[in-house]
Parts: C-alpha cells; structure tokens; sequence
C-alpha cells in the first residue's frame, strides 16, 4: 500500500527528501509543506546577488513550484505553516497562510527540515532599517531598500561567514561600511592569524573596524541608525545583522521529539529521530563530527543536501548511514580566498588533544609560471601521531580550494605521513613541484 510522507519546508533538505522518496517510490504521497513562497533556492547566492555579482534575482531560484508538482509529482503546498505535530496519532497540523484555514493531515513518514532563523542578539533593535539575510524574502526587502532609500552608510554586525560576504557586497556597491563584532577579533571557527589577515584586508579596502563592541541598542535617530555600544554610537543609514542562526525547532518542544546540540534536533546515524517514523535534516539538525565523534550544529548547504537525500533514501526502505561532517567551509573577501576543514587548535586542546599548530608560504604555480601568488597555510596535527586535525587557508581565490585534499584526509583519518605519501597531479600552470599540501605534510613530519 502506498505511505503517506510529509516533508516540513522546502528548501534543500526538504524538496531533496521529497524528491528522493519519489525517484524510490514513485506511487507514495509526498506532500511538502512551506510557509514561504519560494523552494528550492540558493541561499548561499544571496550575498552575491545583493553586491551584484549575480543579476537577476530569478537566478537564485534552482527549481520553480511547477516543476516539482508537474514533473516529480509532488504535492507541494506553499503558503503553508505546519503548527503542530502529533508523533502519537501521527498526523500534522496545518494553517494555511492564504486564508487562515487550519487542518490535520495524516502521514507514515515525516521529514522535519524546518531550517534555522536568523540570531537577533540580545539587545533591543527598534529600527525598521535592521535587516537579516536568511531567505529569499529577506533578499527582496533588502535590495528593495537599496534601491529606494539609496544609503550611503551601512553596519555589519558579526564575524562569520554571512557577515564577511556582505562587508564585501556593500563595499562592491560603493558604500561606507562599518564592521562590528564583540570581539577583537573573527569568529572562532577562524585561526588568530587567520582573522587578523582578513581583518587587514578589509581595512585597505576602506571597511570601518569596530571591534571588542557590545550592542545594548539599536535604534532610529533622526535619519540615522544609532548602534548603542560599550565604547560609543555608531551611526548609519542602516545595520545588517549577521550573528549566527538558530534551529526552528519549537514545533519540536511541543511535541516530545528529542534536541541536541544548539538545541537543534537530535537524530541518528539514519537522521532519525526518537521517533522511528520521523527523520530530520538540514539547518534545524544536529549532526556528527568526523573527527571528534561530537554532536555538532553546522547549518550548512551540503550538509542540507546530502541529509535530505539519505533521509529520503531510508524512508523509502534504505539504510543508508549519514556518517557526518568535517565542517569544512569556504569563501572569500575581495579577491582573498579563505577556506578551513576540522577544528582549529584551541577546539584541539579543549578537546585534551595533544596538539600543534605549524605554518607555512607556499607557491600557487611553479615559481617562474605567470600569476604565481603566495598561499598561507596553518596546519593542526596530533603530536607524535601526526594525526591531522584540521587545516585553513588564505591566498589566491582558486588555491584555497585544496581544502579539500585536506578535508579528504581528515574523513579517512590519514596522518602527515599517508598526505605526504600522495601522488598529487603536478604541472606548472597548476602547482609547484612540491604541491602546497604536500610541502605542508614534509614539514608536518618534523612533529612526529
């Protein structure tokens, strides 16, 4: 008899399960419930379409409504907010957003890919000029704004990822831009050093530094936007905040299914939950460190993706495992790129692990080769055992994607011995002879 399968919101995670469960099981009912109006995007696009390096706003958009309904068969239903979750009775409870309607709806099998919402800090914000970069809605307002108000002036607030991608696109649009973060310097996920070099470069391009700055207020004054810190104001036509996400997961509270870490939904190797029959992936669930074995929360986009395709796999009778994540991440500022696997070295020794940290320049290309550039690498390892535990890069755009050589060993659990050991592709437009991995992994050798 064909199952019933619900998914709860319909972005990558989301539409991945629900299009998983339909290449698998093509006669089951796959109902997904979004309360936007939009599926299936790029989020991770959105940035680069608010500096303008992306035109249109329908790039954004991977896939339109129509074509999962039309061409998955897929009873996708926007505009619909899932209220409640009975695992008991397993039924769902649903308000449509067009006219207040609120109904049950029966399943087998749900998915909860929920997503994660925007931190808003602990501090008052009664400023209509605050602005988040969450979703594709949040987009529209945004660049509405932009092109209404014409600002002058602007505020990042954070020292993540989001926040380094729009110091970057309002700087590309020729804006004064502030950037205030509570600490001196990055976040953590960032070596020092690291940091610093970012921190550097923002400042030759003009970015106004306000670090080791305390909000206790964001408000309106006159025309402005009046950021209230421990060291001053800071006053702009209007703030952008990017401090972190949280997982939407109150549904959850209310209906007995079990958090974990950030208070994200707890899941196992299969993306179940402590409930068999309900599965959860994506930015509202927690997953597992490779390297560690901890529980983490990394709102990530392939993590996103990859756990919406196992989760659909094992619904539809697979037992596929998710066997986690290294937290491997990449982006640039300007033309910097930065890139970081694992876990940095103060993570390593909170952990009790015996570790160091060593650094190194390298070549890009052979030495003589045209736009031969300069990489920095840092490089933590397990003394002795040379076990390799994380690594981040800064340098040429394209060279930092050897990150992920690195995030290759630490899933397979090599050492600096196994990395040095690679027969790596060399050629003089592409590397120098001794590859910037493996001149790392010969160095590395001298802590064994």
């Amino acid at each position: 008899m064909p199952k019933k399968i619900i998914v709860i919101g319909g972005n990558a995670a989301g539409m991945s399960t629900a299009s998983q469960v339909k290449r698998q099981s093509k006669e089951w009912d796959v109902t997904v419930f979004e309360k936007g109006e939009f599926v299936s995007y790029a989020s991770c696009g959105m940035p680069y379409y608010i500096g303008g390096a992306v035109s249109h706003f329908e790039q954004l958009i991977e896939m339109k409504p129509e074509e999962f309904i039309e061409d998955r068969k897929i009873d996708l239903r926007l505009k619909h907010e899932v209220i409640a979750i009975d695992p008991n009775s397993k039924k769902v409870t649903v308000k449509s957003l067009s006219n207040s309607q609120i109904f049950d709806q029966p399943f087998d099998y749900l998915m909860i890919s929920t997503g994660a919402s925007p931190n808003m800090g602990d501090f008052e914000i009664s400023s209509d000029k605050v602005f988040t970069l969450n979703n594709l809605d949040d987009t529209k307002l945004l660049q509405n704004f932009l092109i209404k108000s014409k600002p002058k002036s602007c505020a990042v607030v954070g020292g993540g990822i989001i926040a380094i991608e729009m110091v970057e696109a309002f700087a590309d649009l020729g804006l004064e831009v502030h950037m205030v973060h509570r600490r001196d310097q990055l976040a953590n996920i960032f070596e020092p050093e690291i940091s610093k070099d970012i921190l550097t470069i923002m400042e030759k391009k003009g970015v106004i530094l306000n670090l080791n700055r305390k909000i206790t207020q964001i408000s309106d004054s006159g025309a402005k936007t009046s950021i209230t810190t421990n060291s001053g104001n800071i006053d702009v036509d209007f703030v952008l905040l990017a401090i972190g996400v949280v997982p939407n997961t109150q549904i959850c509270r209310n209906a007995g299914i079990a958090l974990g870490a950030k208070g994200s939904i707890a899941v196992n190797d299969y993306l179940q939950t402590n409930f068999e029959f309900i599965y959860s992936g994506g930015d509202c669930a927690e997953s597992r460190n490779i390297l560690t074995n901890e529980k983490v929360f990394t709102p990530l986009a392939l993590k996103a993706n990859r756990e919406g395709m196992i989760a659909g796999l094992n619904i539809s009778g697979k037992k596929e495992v998710c066997k986690g994540v290294t937290e491997t991440l990449i982006t640039k500022i300007f033309n910097t790129g930065i890139a970081k696997t694992g876990i940095t070295i103060e993570r390593a020794l909170n952990l009790g692990i015996d570790a160091v940290k060593y650094d190194l320049i390298s070549r890009t290309k052979a030495r003589y080769y045209p736009n031969s550039d300069k990489l920095k690498s840092f490089v933590i390892i397990e003394k002795g055992k040379g076990s390799i535990l994380g690594a981040q890069l800064i340098g040429p755009i394209d060279s930092v994607k050897r990150i992920d050589v690195w995030a290759t060993a630490i899933y397979n659990r090599m050492n600096i011995n196994d990395l040095f050991n690679l027969d790596l592709a060399y050629s003089p437009p592409f590397a120098p002879v001794w590859d910037p991995v493996l001149l790392a992994a010969r160095l590395g050798k001298r802590h064994l």
